[in-house]
């Protein structure tokens, strides 16, 4: 047998073997978006914070998001599942989230994919218990203002009947600090005592439940409790709740109520007591070509700093939403990418421990690849403290769009914002208590965005 036959044969048998090997089904999605928004405002300048002063001046900037998802499917009950961020400012920008910028200055190399989901995603075999196991989103049932983030845990849903039950476990920080928390009649003294991470974490334990009544009424409850831990000290801060959303009509009706009690504050030395509470609802009624959206929050506030502590507790500054809103100057917009915030200066949506009481309306719609809002909302801190009045402000805003693509749209958005007494010549609301006699201009905020998602 020559050598031309002896290849021939050793490659035919060698294909026959490849094929009757059973391989391994694997489907690969990949999804993600795009986002730009080139904004012209006097309220933020592409930095964190909000820019509130008389004669503030008008800046421009733009900044850019984009996410890319990569899911690898075996079969309907396993998939891993990624996900990627790249935040840039047009120009760059280095901070505390890019301490060595963000790839949007001169020649862009930078150090700026972020890591936003990594988690596995399976049922486990012969229960009718689903697991999602590594980096994955987390939304709260009190419409964002607990939290709504991502963090490294493990949560296991189940569905018996019309019941829907999930417990969910969340390390969401580590700490290696020097402080040896021990307990003194004020509160928790710092030692100087260097502690492993072990030693210092914070954890968070969540049960929701939900039951659906009938197709048109679910009614839930939820339990998360947040540890603090440090070397040999554990307080809880705890939020027990209620849910229900229905639709009756063209009125489709979501509500929620949280109360909240234990001890908070264990990062900051002290250990206080927390008593307080929280509550929202969300309507949306059909009307015409389009929607109303009515919306009310109240997130109570606290009025000093000393003694127990009356303010709600969300898990962290940056996680806290109240995205039925649809504000962008009161209320921290859920589209935003990094540089644009609140009235008050903060990612926090309870001002510090003020918190928060509003009323939002609005009306959206739909006419061909034409798309639209205009929104209306008043906001004021619950508890006031060295102000003369508790009222942040009237917001109005307006956006239209229009759909260049089925998958891509441009749009431009305008608010403008009336501020409240708390922002009149007194001045002392949010600040310290420091009275800088002058007024404030109203802040107002353009913007242009480009949106594609695939």
């Amino acid at each position: 047998m020559n050598f031309k036959k002896t290849v021939a044969i050793v490659t035919a048998a060698g294909a026959m073997a490849a094929i009757s090997v059973p391989a391994m089904a694997l489907e690969n999605e990949f999804h993600g978006m795009y986002r730009a928004f080139g904004f012209m405002t006097n309220a933020f300048s592409g930095a964190s914070g909000f820019n509130l002063a008389a004669d503030s001046a008008t800046d421009k900037f733009i900044e850019q998001r984009a996410r890319l998802m990569y899911i690898a499917k075996a079969n309907d009950d396993l998939k891993l599942v990624t996900q990627f961020e790249i935040d840039t400012k047009f120009g760059g920008s280095s901070s505390t989230k890019y301490p060595i910028g963000d790839g949007g200055g001169l020649d862009a190399d930078r150090i700026s994919l972020e890591t936003k989901n990594v988690y596995l995603d399976f049922k486990i075999p012969l229960t009718p218990v689903r697991a999602m196991v590594g980096i994955q989103p987390f939304n709260d049932a009190f419409q964002g203002t607990f939290g709504l983030f991502d963090a490294t845990g493990a949560v296991f849903t189940g569905k018996t009947g019309d019941l829907t039950a999930t417990y969910g476990y969340f390390t969401v920080g580590n700490s290696n600090t020097s402080f040896d928390y021990k307990a003194t009649p004020n509160g928790i003294s710092d030692t100087g005592t260097n502690f492993p991470s072990n030693k210092g974490s914070q954890d968070l334990n969540v049960i929701d439940l939900k039951y659906a009544v009938n197709k048109n009424l679910t009614v839930g409850t939820s339990y998360y409790m947040l540890l603090d831990k440090v070397g040999t000290a554990t307080v809880a801060n705890n939020t027990v709740g209620l849910n229900a959303a229905t639709k009756v009509g063209p009125v489709d009706l979501a509500a929620s109520f949280g109360l909240q009690f234990g001890k908070s504050g264990v990062t900051t030395l002290t250990n206080t007591g927390t008593t307080a509470f929280g509550g929202s609802v969300v309507g949306k009624i059909a009307a015409g070509p389009g929607k109303i959206d009515v919306s009310a929050l109240y997130l109570s506030g606290d009025k000093d700093a000393s003694g127990y502590n009356h303010a709600w507790q969300s898990i962290g500054t940056g996680v806290n939403y109240f995205n039925a809103a649809n504000m962008w100057l009161l209320v921290r917009n859920g589209a935003e990418i990094n540089t644009a915030t609140q009235i008050g200066g903060s990612s926090d949506i309870t001002r510090g421990g003020h918190g928060l009481m509003g009323v939002f309306a609005g009306y959206e719609g739909t006419a061909g690849k034409m798309f639209y809002n205009a929104n209306v909302g008043y906001a004021r801190v619950a508890e006031k403290q060295a102000a003369s009045s508790s009222s942040i402000g009237t917001e109005l805003n307006a956006t239209v769009g229009y759909k260049l693509y089925d998958n891509m749209s441009a749009s431009f958005t305008g608010a403008y914002a009336i501020l409240g007494d708390g922002y009149g010549k007194e001045n002392v609301m949010l600040l310290n208590g420091k009275n800088v006699g002058k007024s404030y201009d109203n802040p107002f905020m353009t913007n242009i965005a480009l949106n594609y998602a695939f």
